[in-house]
């Protein structure tokens, strides 16, 4: 189901008085993979502030070729896009929707009077309007965070970053980094192409563990540059019962994750 757009211009208060916000601590540091389109200098000056103290590690795309790439073969908790800028952002958008990792992505458009409605249209879930705003801005992506690891709740995915040796079936050995595994797939960064369809086996040991997880799949996605998508066929039993596991305690994690204390603000106005 959409999510219900939300104007994050507003300020919040209760009755006269601020509202006073107590620093959190994070139990469980979560990290977030997010894309940021546009090429206006005071938009990427005011979010790269504000994603670094969410901690959401966040690839900023100036044109939309990259873009375009980056919302079809990575997987994206949130997708910021300027609704103001050359290059027509409604294409990033429908490329976001119809793609399988990134479907259910948090889409964040920052827009004036005039691009305000197209944004809601397109089905942005939340807004920051232009001029841009420091403290409305970071109220946007507060609000947005929890969407974020909501969405991860429901996906039952982790971000990682350990090494994995894949073997292409009939082929070579390929050497890898995963980015990000769930019970039936794994995200990762290859230093050779593994091209669509094809059979592969991988090795690998899940962080905190010792016993090396087993699987055969095969290449689901691939963007032509080294970052690939598996999907499981097959895993021994007891290989998949550790997996189920570890991603049982990682997901009880989530349950617990508040967003970075030096993302929370102490006065908000």
């Amino acid at each position: 189901m959409q999510e219900r757009s939300i104007d994050c211009s507003l300020s919040i208060a209760f009755g006269h008085q601020p509202a006073v916000l107590s620093i959190v601590m994070i139990k469980e540091q979560v990290r977030l993979d997010g894309l940021l389109f546009s090429s206006d200098t005071d938009v990427l000056g005011v979010m790269s502030q504000i994603l670094d103290t969410f901690a959401i590690n966040t690839e900023v795309c100036r044109e939309l070729d990259s873009a375009m790439d980056a919302v079809t073969n990575r997987r994206l908790d949130i997708v910021i896009m300027d609704w103001n800028g050359v290059h027509d952002p409604n294409r990033v958008m429908s490329a976001a929707r119809k793609s399988s990792p990134n479907s259910n992505a948090t889409i964040v458009a920052m827009v004036d009077q005039n691009s305000e409605a197209y944004a809601l249209l397109a089905g942005a879930n939340f807004m920051i309007h232009k001029p841009m705003d420091l403290d409305n801005a970071r109220r946007c992506v507060r609000a947005a965070y929890g969407t974020m690891l909501q969405n991860r709740r429901r996906a039952a995915r982790v971000a990682v970053d350990i090494p994995v040796v894949v073997r292409v079936v009939e082929g070579e050995r390929v050497d890898a980094r995963i980015s990000d595994i769930s019970i039936g797939g794994v995200a990762l960064q290859s230093t050779q192409l593994l091209d669509l369809d094809r059979k592969v086996t991988a090795l690998f040991t899940l962080p905190g563990t010792s016993g090396l997880i087993y699987l055969s799949g095969s290449v689901v996605n691939s963007d032509g540059k080294g970052r690939a998508g598996i999907r499981f066929s097959f895993i021994p039993e007891e290989d998949l019962a550790r997996l189920q596991t570890w991603l049982a305690g990682e997901l009880i994690k989530l349950e617990t994750a508040e967003m970075p204390a030096s993302a929370v603000m102490c006065n908000v106005h």
